[in-house]
């Protein structure tokens, strides 16, 4: 059983607010933290079980981005939809989660405007934009005075939350993180195997 988006925003005493559909603005411009979720109730236990993943997506990365490498090698698009697939935490809710130092409108706005490949406005979380369901998706909110300390937080609480036999199978078992966060904090990433899916400083 993974965590719910209620059990990640209770487990650093935020309550979220009514969530937006994918591509919409929250209205806060406030701080705080978001989790992108497969549906919008916030007490919803079942995900996916399986990525749905966009050939049409990894086609355009791998055009978009030439120099990108999976564990050193010039991929093909079904290995690279295969690596994406064991980064998916199976039945998980949660798909990202995110922080805004500053607003929340903004910082979810750059993610929506950030095209897959490119490294600004808001890179972080590129693997969500190779979904076949990304429009489908939801994005809930909560405001917080810490947004880095409460998202490292939520991030533990999932990956704890995840069962080893479920972990076991994922691309780096000792960091189960939801499908499109790819560290947990900065300069600790999990193994992945992607180098130059985004654009070089």
């Amino acid at each position: 059983m993974t965590s719910t988006v209620r059990d990640l925003f209770a487990s650093v005493e935020l309550t979220p607010v009514q969530p937006v559909r994918w591509g919409t603005a929250p209205t806060s411009d406030r701080p705080g933290v978001y989790l992108i979720a497969t549906s919008a109730d916030p007490d919803e236990p079942n995900g996916f079980v399986t990525a749905p993943i966009a050939a049409s997506a990894v086609a355009n990365l791998l055009v978009t981005r030439p120099e990108l490498t999976l564990r050193g090698v010039r991929p093909d698009s079904a290995q690279v939809t295969a690596a994406l697939e064991s980064m998916w935490v199976p039945g998980a809710v949660v798909l990202y989660a995110g922080k805004a130092g500053t607003s929340l409108r903004s910082r979810v706005s750059q993610y929506y405007r950030t095209k897959l490949g490119a490294r600004s406005p808001h890179a972080g979380g590129w693997p969500l934009k190779t979904l076949a369901s990304l429009g489908q998706l939801h994005v809930h909110t909560a405001h917080c005075e810490d947004p880095k300390a409460a998202e490292e937080a939520m991030l533990a609480v999932f990956m704890a939350a995840v069962p080893r036999d479920v972990s076991a199978r994922l691309c780096d078992p000792s960091m189960p993180l939801p499908f499109a966060n790819l560290e947990d904090r900065p300069g600790h990433v999990k193994s992945h195997g992607f180098v130059g899916a985004r654009a070089p400083r």
